[in-house]
């Protein structure tokens, strides 16, 4: 399958909510952590077998269980998946993103769920049927580690009578399985076309399906690298297995992706993460009530620009900054109602970041600020700066908004599209001069160079729904 085809298909997916993850141990491996071989070499040597030799590794665990029993590979499981081996890598933030309501996995580490936990996501975990007595209703994610946690890793399926006994002990979960597939359209990462554990996975997928698959399923691999080959017949040969397993992978319902690298997927994950939040709009700023520019500039622009996102079918998220916060609401509810969302449904179209202000002196407030601004800016791809400033020391001057500041940084770390409205003052007037300072692309068009003379709020909030609309047509 074509990559372009792959994102916009994907995409769509995600944008209705009919999307799924699959995630396999080459993801984990970017982030430090073992393979197979890794895990079983000692064992292999405690047997007089050499595992670099060995193509069948779940018999090989086998014969070390049956010869030794199964502690030292508990152990090994226990040691090499403790969660200081691993950090979470920019793929793993950037799938944090994605609008999925399920992730499955055959990995035993703790990524996933630290990737979520470090972006406010709830979560609750499933590892086999028993699980879903404790399953937490209210969990916005479900992670089903259907090969076993490093917390319990005697219950990690590595060996063959694990492999053996999987359906005894996971028939809800295949049920669910079965159901999810029939329903979203699974992206599978990190797998290769010789890894053991998809081959698990298709085998369970194509006894459930019987060759019917109501949905189109993806799965991104590598092209076969001939400088890796031993000569030219070996990497004919290679090329052609690969050929019969990319029509293999068709008769589970999975279309395969090839890529010359592996370390293409952040690119192509980041692709689908803007276009999946190109309609998700970042507002930025806040005034003191002595402004000058309150009445006839800021606080209108605020609101315009607000009920011109909801009109235009963008969604908007704030951190309710100081006195901008009531107008960017009023704005969009007004917005809301000139195109019949009913109050009920505001919450879905406008995201409030609170803030909490009055923190006790014990509490670190920069590390809680930090985390709220760059959770709430990640699944945004537009950001807006009003105005921006800051009474000083509770006097009638004014500094440029620190958070604004920050929230500016954020956005850029995020790769928005940065929007100042520079005639409205504070660090919005500084972030347009650091943008035309930069020549970055935006600020070479017409109707930015505008935003630094325009006055009148109508004129400014078409301004603003121009560029956004540009923008947007880069990714349409």
């Amino acid at each position: 399958m074509e990559k372009d085809i792959f994102i916009n298909e994907y995409t769509e997916k995600l944008k209705c909510e009919k999307a799924s993850l699959f995630i396999g141990s080459g993801i984990s491996r970017k982030s430090g952590y073992a393979n197979w071989k890794d895990i079983l070499r000692d064992c292999a040597e405690e047997i007089n077998l050499n595992v670099d030799k060995e193509d069948d590794l779940i018999t090989l665990a086998e014969f070390y269980v049956k010869g030794r029993q199964r502690t030292k590979i508990d152990q090994t499981i226990a040691s090499f998946f403790k969660d200081k081996n691993g950090k979470p890598s920019q793929v793993h933030r950037i799938l944090a993103t994605f609008p999925v309501r399920s992730i499955w996995t055959t990995n035993y580490d703790t990524l996933i769920e630290r990737t979520l936990q470090n972006a406010d996501i709830s979560y609750s975990v499933v590892t086999d049927d028993k699980s879903y007595v404790s399953l937490d209703p209210t969990a916005k994610v479900k992670i089903h580690k259907i090969h076993g946690d490093v917390c319990c890793p005697s219950k990690c399926v590595i060996t063959r009578h694990d492999y053996e006994k999987f359906e005894e002990e996971h028939d809800v979960v295949l049920s669910e399985l079965k159901g999810e597939m029939c329903t979203n359209s699974f992206l599978f990462l990190g797998y290769s076309f010789s890894d053991i554990d998809i081959q698990h996975v298709l085998s369970r997928i194509r006894l459930l399906y019987d060759n019917e698959h109501p949905q189109r399923h993806y799965c991104i691999m590598e092209k076969i690298n001939k400088e890796r080959c031993d000569d030219d017949d070996d990497f004919k040969y290679k090329e052609n297995r690969l050929k019969h397993y990319i029509d293999d992978m068709q008769s589970y319902g999975l279309n395969v992706v090839l890529v010359d690298s592996y370390d293409e997927i952040e690119d192509i994950l980041n692709e689908i993460k803007i276009r999946v939040h190109l309609k998700d709009v970042f507002i930025s700023g806040a005034y003191e009530r002595t402004n000058p520019l309150l009445h006839n500039r800021i606080s209108p622009v605020a609101r315009l620009i607000s009920q011109k996102l909801i009109e235009s079918d963008y969604k908007i998220a704030t951190g309710y900054g100081n006195n901008l916060g009531p107008d960017i609401i009023a704005g969009a509810f007004l917005g809301c109602g000139n195109v019949g969302i009913k109050p009920k449904d505001f919450n879905e179209n406008v995201f409030i970041q609170p803030f909490p202000y009055n923190l006790p002196d014990t509490v670190d407030r920069d590390h809680i600020y930090a985390s709220l601004r760059e959770n709430m800016i990640a699944k945004t791809k537009i950001s807006i700066f009003i105005c921006g400033e800051k009474s000083l020391n509770n006097s009638n001057s004014t500094i440029n908004s620190p958070g604004v500041m920050k929230e500016y940084e954020a956005s850029k770390a995020n790769d928005n599209l940065i929007i100042p409205i520079a005639t409205t003052g504070g660090a919005a007037r500084k972030i347009w001069d650091m943008e035309n300072d930069s020549k970055s692309l935006i600020s070479q068009w017409a109707e930015f160079k505008k935003l630094n003379v325009e006055v009148q709020p109508e004129a400014i909030s078409e301004l603003v729904i121009s560029l956004i609309n540009k923008y947007s047509k880069k990714y349409n």
